[in-house]
């Protein structure tokens, strides 16, 4: 009996994570070249036990769109990234508010990211490498029949 109390006792007397102690890293600007891709996160724990957050956004505009929230198991004093899902909508800028949450409450400072949407990029990067390869094989058939025609006029 008195081991369970004593469990108890130490597990009530257990330091929970405050809010400071668990953050969002500001990073730099974000390139978005895809229509569906996943925005990373770096958050930081700062206490000495592991701790699952909810990594929730919000776009400041109509040409990105947060698809839903992540949740992460941070280990004790380290970082750990986060994917949030996103959808490209339109080109241009956007910032991303990001916050996190434990338990279905706000533990963090609202964190703008910035975000420059050219979902069109890959599109135009996948016709080029086509165009690019077609060309490359129509210059090796008429190369190769050149060739061929000349050994038979010698």
């Amino acid at each position: 009996m008195r081991r369970v109390l004593g469990l108890i006792l130490a597990l009530l007397l257990l330091p929970l994570p405050a809010s400071a102690d668990v953050e969002i890293v500001p990073g730099s600007d974000i390139n978005l070249v895809a229509r569906d891709a996943n925005i990373p996160i770096t958050v930081r724990n700062t206490t000495e036990a592991d701790i699952e957050v909810q990594v929730v956004g919000e776009s400041t505009s109509f040409r990105l769109e947060i698809l839903e929230s992540t949740k992460v198991v941070i280990p004790a004093l380290s970082s750990q990234i986060a994917e949030l899902p996103v959808r490209a909508i339109a080109n241009g800028p956007v910032e991303i508010r990001v916050w996190l949450e434990v338990a279905d409450k706000k533990v963090s400072e609202d964190t703008l990211i910035a975000v420059n949407v050219n979902y069109d990029v890959e599109l135009f990067l996948l016709v080029s490498f086509a165009v690019a390869m077609f060309a490359l094989m129509i210059v090796g058939i008429i190369r190769t029949a050149l060739r061929l025609r000349s050994r038979r006029s010698e």
